[in-house]
């Protein structure tokens, strides 16, 4: 689907206004590798660090649940973006198309409510991350049945800026197998899905992007995990 959209054979005006297709065709990808470089990008991308953020076990990921509305302002159910179950955590994700002035506060409560309404039962820790729409890049508290909940946030350009300099690291290692390949044809795609959004996706920025380097025993050990 993406090399059609690239190709114009699927109007891609439509594709690049829907803020949906953005966070599912850039979310299903990240799901195709390894948890730990999974964890690595989403740990590098945050603005904050989360104290004990574990996505090395993912249980499940569902997009766009429909939860039970009670104690909310919503009339027939309450639908966050992205929802993430590991085995410690379950991870709320708000998605928003841009990266600025789009977020909602009334909406994080909403959700966070709701998710209480559907799994309080299961006494898992709830991490609720913001990605994109940001009115600022510091974490925020909000309170939620008497509980305080931290808002943890991103932008869809630090994930992007991850995903380019995660790459050119691999890229650079001159030993990487047919399975780190794999990996880096994941990559591929989803900075495809960035530039038909509209991100600059150049090579050429990678000089100017601050680089987090990957040391090649990692590299190695990502290959590992692939085939495990």
């Amino acid at each position: 689907m993406l090399h059609a959209i690239k190709h114009n054979k699927v109007n891609r005006t439509i594709y690049k206004a829907n803020e949906d297709a953005l966070t599912s065709s850039v979310f299903e990808r990240l799901m195709y590798l390894p948890q730990e470089l999974l964890h690595y990008i989403f740990t590098t991308a945050l603005f904050d660090t989360i104290e004990g953020l574990e996505l090395h076990q993912i249980e499940s990921i569902e997009f766009w649940p429909k939860w039970d509305p009670e104690y909310t302002y919503n009339k027939n159910h309450v639908e966050p973006d992205v929802f993430i179950r590991t085995v410690k955590q379950d991870i709320i994700i708000e998605a928003k198309r841009n990266d600025t002035k789009q977020q909602s506060k009334h909406q994080w409560r909403n959700e966070i409510q709701s998710y209480y309404n559907e799994y309080a039962e299961d006494e898992k820790q709830l991490v609720f991350i913001a990605l994109g729409g940001l009115y600022s890049t510091e974490t925020e508290t909000i309170e939620v049945k008497e509980v305080s909940h931290q808002i943890y946030k991103c932008t869809w350009k630090s994930v992007l800026n991850t995903i380019l300099n995660v790459t050119y690291d691999i890229e650079q290692a001159s030993n990487y197998t047919n399975n780190i390949r794999a990996v880096l044809n994941v990559l591929s795609d989803m900075v495809m899905c960035f530039e038909l959004f509209g991100y600059p996706t150049s090579p050429w920025l990678e000089r100017f992007i601050k680089s987090v380097k990957i040391n090649n025993q990692s590299i190695q050990y990502f290959s590992t995990s692939w085939t495990n």
